[in-house]
């Protein structure tokens, strides 16, 4: 079974690592093919007139090029040649990126498990996850013709410090908090992340958040606390953890974003494969002391459960390679769509998650859980929305 899941997400990692690459080439190629089949249908030399050979040429070669852009703009409208008008490598991106964060929930919780929760080797798990899904990206810029290598500087990898320090803090302390509690209970307090986005934005890096947002926020906070008033599982290491790591990704996100303004890094990095492979090399390494801190002299056991419990073992490596496939697909996938398109498929996501896991795993879903999820992942979706549907008034010109 574990076999399996493994197979699965090489094979959908794979996937997505050649389908960007290939998919402009295909367009392309297909355009190209339209243009020589239009240069295969221009009349013999033999039968223009002398001296209109070279208006006929130039009039030929600009309809050719016309029907050529023509053909092009109608392929990228469609989403790259879907069927029947369906976007099908768009919607295959979802599929892979909802499926590996469910299998990625259930494994890491089985992992955890084996290893007696919190009381056991969540640190450790959390940091060899980022490093084993480190070595499936260095695979691929080793492997012919899978991934362009990156052209980074040492002052680039300095930059990118923060957002990797960020990165690998969000992913121990949800790991910590999965451990501490039900799956189900930590990912309704990480669906509240606006919240401390929007802190962080205003007082911190100073960017202005709108007051309709900020009327969101209650609706988001009150559904987090519906949800904990019945939680069998409920810990406050849980709760705690889990908003550690709604900082850390606030925080991630603002410094991504100033990141990505420097001059010539993206040209550098080559891809969105490119940064996430390099940001979890480096999340893995600035996760190493803190494990030596926290877990290190207790290594000696988790090495004797890595060979005497398989459960822990498959488990591992499974979440580990679910956790890398699905956050790369869902770079690709968000990186394709609008702001309006992202915050639906993040509030489904979320809900087949949360709902799927707990019915795997037997973890409760009574109906104060569920009307709490509901009302705060609803809010979740208001707040990313609102500014769309509340548009400030024009002022007139007088």
């Amino acid at each position: 079974m574990k076999l399996k899941v493994i197979i699965a997400l090489t094979l959908s990692t794979a996937c997505s690592a050649f389908a960007l690459k290939g998919g402009h080439s295909a367009t392309t190629t297909a355009v190209g093919r339209t243009n020589n089949a239009s240069a295969n249908n221009q009349p013999p030399v033999a039968f223009v007139r002398p001296d209109r050979r070279s208006d006929s040429g130039v009039a030929l070669r600009a309809a050719v090029a016309a029907a050529g852009d023509s053909n092009s703009n109608a392929m990228s409208a469609r989403g790259g040649g879907g069927l029947g008008g369906l976007d099908i490598p768009l919607i295959t991106y979802f599929g892979l990126w909802y499926l590996g964060n469910y299998y990625y929930n259930i494994s890491n919780k089985l992992a955890l498990k084996a290893t007696g929760g919190a009381a056991g080797f969540p640190m450790t798990i959390s940091a060899l996850q980022l490093g084993i899904g480190s070595l499936y990206g260095i695979f691929l810029w080793l492997a012919p013709d899978a991934r362009d290598k990156p052209k980074v500087t040492m002052d680039d990898i300095i930059k990118m410090l923060p957002v990797a320090f960020c990165y690998a803090g969000a992913h121990s302390a949800s790991v910590f908090s999965f451990s501490a509690g039900s799956v189900s209970f930590g990912q309704i307090v990480k669906a509240a992340e606006p919240a401390f986005a929007a802190v962080l934005s205003q007082f911190v890096y100073k960017k202005k958040i709108s007051k309709a947002k900020w009327l969101c926020l209650p609706i988001v906070i009150g559904g987090v606390i519906i949800a904990s008033v019945n939680e069998l599982d409920f810990a406050w290491a849980a709760l705690i953890s889990a908003c550690l790591a709604n900082c850390f990704a606030a925080v991630k996100g603002n410094e991504n974003k100033k990141l990505m303004e420097t001059e010539g890094l993206k040209d550098r990095i080559g891809s969105v494969g490119n940064q996430f492979c390099i940001t979890s090399i480096m999340g893995f390494l600035l996760s190493i002391p803190f494990v030596m801190l926290r877990e290190g002299s207790k290594l000696g056991s988790f090495v004797e459960a890595l060979k005497t419990v398989p459960a822990l073992r498959s488990n591992m490596i499974a979440s580990a390679l679910w956790f890398y496939g699905y956050n790369e697909i869902s770079t690709m996938t968000l990186k394709k769509t609008n702001a309006v398109t992202q915050s639906v498929a993040n509030t489904a996501k979320r809900v087949i998650v949360i709902i799927g896991v707990a019915l795997v795993l037997g973890e409760s879903l009574d109906f104060m859980k569920l009307l709490g999820c509901g009302i705060g992942i609803g809010g979740v979706f208001l707040y990313s929305i609102i500014d769309n549907l509340v548009k400030p008034k024009e002022v007139k010109e007088e």
